[in-house]
């Protein structure tokens, strides 16, 4: 009996430090699942941050590009009717077309202007002058984006209205008021 005992003891004392070692091992292994994940994540914010860093960059090297295609629009403009079709001209233009085009291949666009409605987002009014009120009446120089962010207003002329809208909406406002045309 003696014997039993003991052996009941010893497969106890197993049982036990075999427990001891499971909740050993489930505690390893949740250490390890959650180091795992922080790796994961690290590495996602690592990509995120490197993407973010290449995105300035290429925004600072395009806003940089971009008085360059202001100038050659203007060029273009400006060219006499007698050089406009010589091949000089025309090489220039395509120059011109596939820098455009491998900055839009990037992410870059322009922003539309002319006849919206004016949003402080996308234009920096430089003046205003009489027509629709509050839609873009011209753009004076172009607004870009790059991948959805602005990296350049549109600079623009905004309508505020017509004088003679505005005269007798005036008008109205004093005689409901009591005023005369004196004033």
């Amino acid at each position: 009996m003696a014997e039993s005992d003991e052996i009941a003891e010893d497969v106890e004392t197993l049982e036990q430090a075999l427990f001891e070692e499971k909740e050993k091992v489930e505690k390893y292994l949740a250490n390890w699942q959650r180091c795992q994940a922080d790796f994961v994540n690290y590495k996602q914010r690592a990509e995120q941050e490197k993407k973010e860093i290449i995105d300035f960059a290429n925004s600072a090297l395009i806003s940089n590009l971009l008085p360059i295609m202001d100038d050659l629009e203007r060029a273009f403009a400006s060219v006499p009717a007698e050089l406009d079709e010589s091949s000089w001209t025309e090489g220039i233009k395509l120059i011109y077309n596939k820098l455009k085009a491998t900055l839009e291949a990037q992410g870059l666009t322009e922003i539309k202007a002319k006849g919206e409605l004016f949003d402080t987002h996308l234009h920096e009014a430089v003046m205003q002058q009489e027509g629709e009120d509050g839609i873009v009446i011209e753009e004076t120089q172009k607004g870009y984006k790059f991948k959805e962010k602005v990296i350049r207003p549109s600079l623009v002329i905004v309508g505020k209205g017509k004088e003679k809208e505005k005269q007798s909406k005036q008008l109205r406002r004093r005689s409901r008021n009591g005023e005369s045309d004196r004033n």
